[in-house]
């Protein structure tokens, strides 16, 4: 039988490593520019931040721990590909720069 829980538990575990990992690697993608080998690279960045991710923050076994790995990989690259222009850009991308003076401060 099906262990809806614990799918539901390791979904939302990797949703959250996801997010870690898309963020690391798209860091990575703007330090090192040479694509030389990307796809396995982002497979064992989002494998090792979702296996220690899951690890250090659940309870979950290390079996479960690939499974988040696993996971995480495959949504890193849709969550990226689904956001790429719009929370991925570069902060030299960016052209309007609003300055907040604050008040409260003097």
């Amino acid at each position: 039988m099906l262990n809806i829980t614990l799918l539901k538990n390791i979904l939302i575990i990797s949703m959250a490593s996801s997010i870690i990992s898309t963020s690391l690697i798209q860091r990575l993608k703007e330090a090192f520019k040479k694509r030389k080998y990307i796809v396995i690279k982002s497979f064992i960045i989002s494998m090792l931040i979702g296996i220690s991710f899951s690890y250090c923050f659940t309870n979950i076994s290390f079996i479960n721990s690939l499974w988040v790995g696993l996971i995480s990989f495959i949504g890193a690259d849709a969550i990226y590909k689904a956001f790429e222009d719009k929370i991925f850009a570069s902060f030299s991308s960016l052209e309007n720069v609003i300055y907040i003076e604050r008040n409260d401060l003097k």
